[in-house]
């Protein structure tokens, strides 16, 4: 049976942090009795150079105190993760410092190199390249980020370990796992191979609407932790109001049941955490399961796909004509057009790297109107 615990938080102040770093530290026995001289490695999740404020980053307040704690107490502490971009020191430099990284007092990592590994064990990634760093650790801490995002319709702690992949590879693997289940289960694979024992998600502001980065802050008022990524994301998931059957890594856990849903004990009343209104991007599509053999069921589903699916639109009055969406498109399936993106839809894979790194926001997520009218009436 596993835990998750849920610590009301309302502001990034040293009054109310403080009080919450320290529970999640007895929440942990490796924290608690942490010896001098360990080495502890934090993935973050710093998607972007962008300001803490705008709710897309882990807020680096948390991460002060957390450090704080361990540097006290004889360890090294090393922040990292690879945004997508160029995988060097002068883009991350840039990260740290929007992000508010050099405010920790950790080391922020500067090691940029990459392994390949082969994992025996995965259901779908079986070989992957990783940031190197992470291999330094003797305690792994994933301290991710509550937002919206628009291919898996969430992005928590599982989704974070997609950051352990160096930016520029990043496109490689939407190319390699275009499908969504694929996509999620690949991310799925990252979290059961690297085991990360420690998982947190910083929740007091996370992001709505149009995430994971161009979409607006909003207050939700606490931080989750657990042990297991996937059932962290779960209760993650209905504190905002998704279903599991609409975040394909959750669905996808609970299929590989990695994720018991029944057999979560919470030490809060999770209904008051409950925001009803929280501006969600639905992803998933209707699932049929009509016949034996899936041959109805493929067709079917196809069919809801084309019919039902979201798909990335360009708002043509924000664009500035900079290019990065068709350069970042793992598929080529943007061009300009007059300094305008245009989607090849028979190309585009839904993979929404265009929405998630376009700087002015512009590139949005666009549902059906069918699934407005049925989202409306739910």
């Amino acid at each position: 049976m596993s835990k998750v615990d849920i610590y009301k938080c309302n502001s990034y102040e040293e009054k109310d942090v403080k009080p919450i770093i320290e529970k999640i530290v007895d929440f942990y026995d490796e924290l608690k009795n942490i010896k001098p001289g360990t080495k502890v490695v934090i993935k973050a999740n710093l998607v972007s150079a962008m300001s803490p404020d705008k709710g897309a980053t882990t807020h680096p307040s948390l991460l002060k105190y957390l450090s704080a704690y361990l540097l006290e107490k004889g360890c090294s502490v090393t922040i990292g993760d690879s945004p997508g971009g160029v995988y060097t020191k002068p883009y991350l430099n840039a990260v740290y410092n929007a992000t508010g990284m050099k405010e920790t007092n950790a080391k922020l990592n500067d090691n940029f190199a990459i392994k390949k590994v082969t994992y025996k064990d995965a259901e779908i990634l079986k070989t992957f390249e990783y940031t190197a760093y992470l291999d330094d650790a003797d305690i792994l801490i994933n301290f991710s980020k509550l937002k919206t995002h628009g291919m898996m319709g969430m992005s928590a702690a599982v989704k974070n370990l997609f950051g352990t992949i160096p930016g520029t590879i990043k496109p490689e693997y939407h190319y390699r796992f275009p499908k969504h289940e694929d996509f999620a289960n690949m991310l799925i694979d990252l979290n059961t191979y690297f085991k990360m024992p420690i998982n947190i998600i910083d929740a007091i502001v996370g992001m709505e609407g149009n995430g994971p980065t161009a979409g607006k802050a909003r207050a939700i008022g606490c931080v989750l932790t657990s042990r297991n990524p996937f059932e962290l994301d779960y209760v993650a998931s209905k504190i905002i109001g998704l279903q599991p059957e609409e975040v394909e890594t959750i669905n996808q856990s609970i299929k590989r049941k990695l994720c018991d849903i029944e057999n979560i004990t919470i030490n809060d009343d999770i209904n008051k955490y409950f925001i009803k209104d929280f501006a969600l991007i639905k992803t998933h599509s209707l699932r049929f399961m009509s016949d034996k053999n899936g041959i109805v069921s493929k067709c079917l589903s196809t069919a809801s796909d084309k019919i039902f699916a979201n798909k990335p639109e360009c708002k043509k009055k924000k664009c500035i004509g900079c290019g990065k969406c068709a350069n970042i498109c793992p598929m080529k399936a943007i061009t300009m057009v007059d300094k305008k993106p245009h989607i090849d839809r028979s190309k585009c894979i839904k993979c929404y790297c265009c929405q998630e790194f376009c700087p002015v926001g512009a590139m949005q997520v666009k549902s059906s109107l069918i699934m407005k009218v049925l989202h409306r009436h739910k």
